[in-house]
């Protein structure tokens, strides 16, 4: 790991005025309430949700790099330029969105910045594949799957926050990852002539869902990992009990996700029947 405090205070001058530009030019909505009112709420209430944002902060920060790097790949399968520059558009969104979660830490009385491991990770080479191939499969998993799931759980989170400032910023979030979201779908749809003349990549494809949806539910179906009761002060300020971010994972990939990919030919339903539980521990010889 090489961890570094990631800050939100800009450079001053030239470079943070562009970078203003930027976020007025393509912000899909305001900040409607400005401040939070912690007298309210048990202090204890406010300092697990300041831990919450502060997680969500690191988070959306290496995300960036999820998407710069996938940006690159449709590069190399000489996708779409209106692909390329909405790939790095949405990389731009979890910069931005990295700020969105700093200010409300701060606002939650804390210090507006966070450890995140600053290496970026290599994506998925998928060897064997075609340039197309692994720009395909890395959408897919990292749009029609891992952003789907968070679409649904910070609608969620939208509408049973009570408190009006956290509603406002997890709603200011959503605004934007729900382009996040919607791309693959988009992307496989420009993409479906060069699938109808390339049948064995939808095979693949179909292969591929099976591990996809395997290593999915390892990483965001919350399972294992100890619930603990919320109090109705964490509850209104928008922490969701486990129990309900898994029962939102199941339904998002049964209700959305599969459906969504059937459109394209793909046998989603079986890849998700057959997929592997990865969490089980192996059986003894």
């Amino acid at each position: 790991m090489n961890e570094r405090r990631v800050a939100i205070a800009g450079s001053g001058g030239l470079i943070e005025r562009e970078y203003r530009a930027l976020d007025d030019g393509i912000r899909r909505t305001e900040q409607l309430v400005p401040g939070f009112d912690a007298s309210v709420y048990d202090p204890r209430a406010v300092t697990a949700v300041r831990e919450a944002w502060t997680s969500r902060m690191g988070a959306e920060h290496r995300s960036t790099a999820v998407f710069g790097a996938l940006a690159l790949q449709l590069i190399e399968a000489n996708a779409s330029l209106d692909a390329k520059v909405v790939m790095l558009r949405m990389a731009q969104d979890e910069l931005r969105h990295t700020e969105t979660c700093g200010v409300v830490v701060a606002a939650l009385g804390g210090d507006a910045s966070c450890l995140v491991d600053v290496e970026v990770a290599p994506l998925a080479t998928h060897r064997g594949c075609t340039v197309e191939e692994r720009a395909l499969r890395n959408v897919i998993y990292t749009t029609c799957l891992s952003e789907m799931i968070a679409i649904a759980r910070l609608v969620d989170e939208v509408e049973t926050t009570r408190d009006p400032f956290l509603r406002d910023a997890a709603r200011r979030l959503l605004a934007d990852e729900v382009l996040h979201g919607q791309f693959g779908f988009h992307y496989l749809e420009a993409w479906r002539p060069w699938l109808a003349e390339h049948r064995e990549v939808l095979a693949s494809l179909e292969r591929y869902l099976q591990h996809a949806f395997s290593t999915l539910e390892a990483a965001l179906a919350m399972r294992g990992i100890a619930e603990r009761p919320l109090s109705d002060d964490e509850l209104a300020l928008g922490l969701q009990p486990r129990a309900r971010g898994r029962q939102i994972f199941y339904e998002t990939i049964e209700h959305a996700v599969v459906p969504g990919l059937e459109r394209f030919e793909l046998d989603a339903s079986r890849a998700w029947r057959e997929r592997r539980d990865l969490t089980a521990a192996p059986s003894a010889p």
